[in-house]
């Protein structure tokens, strides 16, 4: 609760921080009777609670259209891209306390299905009707091959080159 009592109990300051903008109002006490502070009590609570819904709207609109980096991740914060051999959307996410893990197959279900349901997934983990729209616009490129792969063969075709080439040496020296 952001209800302060102030100067002995003859002032009330409610306070909240609502998108990084502080809000606040204060209440006088000065010169009431008691049924009337308890009045500006009550309204000063109700004040700092429409205040408080405002705050945890404004958080949940930051989780929702926060975005992460694009090298490790698929912008969506809670969702990422893995590959384990065939690629798949990994959700991860945190809520209560409890740790939510669980992976949607592209090979399985095609890019776009995986996508969705790993959108839905998050937002039903996160307490959510449905997956925002900026989830649901944000779908990655998938790529063919996993990225570790299409290094390791261009080590191995590069390997075999030298090899190649140490090859030709031997068989130089020999003549």
């Amino acid at each position: 609760m952001a209800v302060y009592e102030l100067n002995g109990g003859q002032l009330l300051r409610v306070a909240r921080s609502i998108d990084g903008k502080l809000e606040q109002q204060y209440f006088s006490l000065i010169g009431l009777n008691k049924t009337k502070q308890k009045e500006v009590g009550k309204e000063a609570k109700a004040l700092d609670q429409k205040w408080a819904d405002k705050q945890g709207n404004a958080k949940a609109k930051r989780v929702r259209e926060a975005s992460t980096d694009k090298n490790h991740s698929t912008g969506v914060r809670g969702i990422n891209l893995v590959f384990r051999p065939s690629p798949a959307f990994r959700v991860q996410v945190q809520t209560s306390g409890k740790s939510h893990v669980r992976e949607f197959s592209v090979a399985r279900l095609t890019a776009d299905k995986a996508w969705t349901e790993a959108c839905k997934f998050l937002a039903a983990c996160r307490g959510y009707k449905s997956a925002p729209k900026a989830w649901r616009d944000r779908i990655p490129k998938v790529p063919k091959k996993t990225p570790q792969s299409a290094a390791s063969t261009k080590k191995s075709t590069s390997k075999s080159a030298a090899e190649k080439k140490v090859a030709k040496k031997k068989t130089a020296k020999k003549r």
